[in-house]
Order: structure tokens, then sequence, then C-alpha cells
């Protein structure tokens, strides 16, 4: 052990796993997506492309109603995302309601909270793809970096994506209540 705050152990926290960050997105996901739909079905119907498929067999008729993102709907989303998880991981609790559902929490690498700032810099995987997902060919070459920016937690000791490296954080987790 060196002491240095750049060594996690020294700090006496356990980074978060890759599986269990991976949990914590996809509730974050479903909770921010629910209110686009929300949002895009009463208030901004651009955002939300309606198809209607018919069929009719032996007298029957059977319809299907499909709900997709549009275009601007999905750059809504990355935005949307981007900004629910900065403002929840620089505020007090330090983590995104999926975070805190896990027992995770996202620190610089002194132990501290992070600034506004620094927790929207650190989310570009989750807004940069859906900002550029209009721009062909260019959503491609984002999606796939933020995809391996992510996986990178899954080879790393200190479990840091490079976008924690690039925003100098940690995903950490809790320590349990003392009761």
């Amino acid at each position: 052990m060196t002491g240095t705050a750049a060594d996690g152990a020294a700090l006496g926290v356990i980074p978060a796993g890759f599986w269990r960050r991976v949990a914590a997105w996809v509730i974050d996901t479903i909770i921010v997506l629910i209110g686009v739909y929300l949002v895009g079905s009463f208030l901004w119907p651009d955002l939300v492309e309606t198809t209607t498929h018919v069929s009719e067999s032996d007298g029957a008729r059977l319809e299907v109603v499909s709900y997709a993102l549009s275009t601007l709907g999905t750059a809504v989303f990355g935005i949307a995302l981007g900004l629910y998880t900065a403002s929840l991981e620089s505020g007090r609790a330090q983590a995104t309601i999926g975070k805190r559902m896990l027992g995770l929490r996202v620190t610089g690498l002194d132990g501290a909270g992070i600034s506004p700032l620094t927790a929207i810099f650190r989310c570009w995987p989750l807004w940069l793809p859906g900002l550029v997902s209009m721009v062909v060919g260019l959503n491609y070459v984002v999606g796939f970096a933020a995809v391996a920016a992510c996986v990178a937690v899954a080879f790393n000791r200190r479990k840091q994506g490079l976008h924690d490296m690039l925003a100098r954080c940690l995903v950490v987790r809790r320590p349990p209540r003392v009761i």
C-alpha cells in the first residue's frame, strides 16, 4: 500500500464490479426511458413514432401497434439520461437511483463527491451517442467508443472505465449501515 489516493484499497473502499454497474445502468435507463416515452406520448409527440401493423386471416383481424423513439427521441433520451446521471451523481447521494438500489456511489479519487461539471464529463458514454444519433457514420464510431469505455471496467484493477479514468472518478460500494 502506498497510501495515495490513486490506490482504491488505500482509501478503504471496494470498487464496484462490472455486472453490478451494468445492472444499475439498466435500472436507470428504464427509468429515463419511461420518462421520455411519457413526455413523447402526452407533451411532445415528435419523440415517439407509432406504427400500426394490420393482419387479416380467415375473417379475423389483428392490429398491433408499436411505439419506438424517433431520431429526435433518441437524441432527447441520450441527453436526458446524461443530465439525470450527472445531476444525481454530483448530488448529496452521489448516486443515481439504480446505483443507490445496488449500494454504489461515485467519488473522486480522493473519496470526496464530484462536481456537476465532472459528473457531466464522466457520463459522456451516456449522452454523447444520443446526441450524435442523427449523424450517420459518426453514431457508430461514438457508440463503439462508448461501449469500449464502459467495458474497460471489467479489465481494470480499480474497476474504472475510460470515462472514470478521464474524469478521475471511482464507482465504489457503499459501506454497510451500522445499526
